[in-house]
């Protein structure tokens, strides 16, 4: 497979896991944002939920896209 095929593969299968992570850990946020009080109600309250949404995505999203990496770059070797 060309190497513009396999980034799409490895983007797709990303992207895909992503979405599949994401909708429940946005869940969670939430329950969590309202278990410690950030209710959204207030235009602070939703600045608070915002970063606290962006923390654990963008945590999530470092660990996730290192794994897929490591796991393309295995088949790519194996392949290879």
């Amino acid at each position: 497979m060309s190497s513009k095929g396999q980034a799409f593969k490895e983007a797709v299968s990303d992207t895909a896991l992503a979405f599949l992570m994401n909708v429940p850990i946005g869940f969670a946020i939430i329950e969590f944002a309202n278990l410690i009080g950030i209710v959204a109600t207030t235009y602070e309250q939703n600045i608070q939920l915002v970063i606290l949404q962006n923390i654990v995505f963008t945590t999530v999203a470092i660990i996730r896209k290192t794994y897929v990496r490591l796991y393309f770059a295995k088949k790519m070797q194996k392949s290879g």
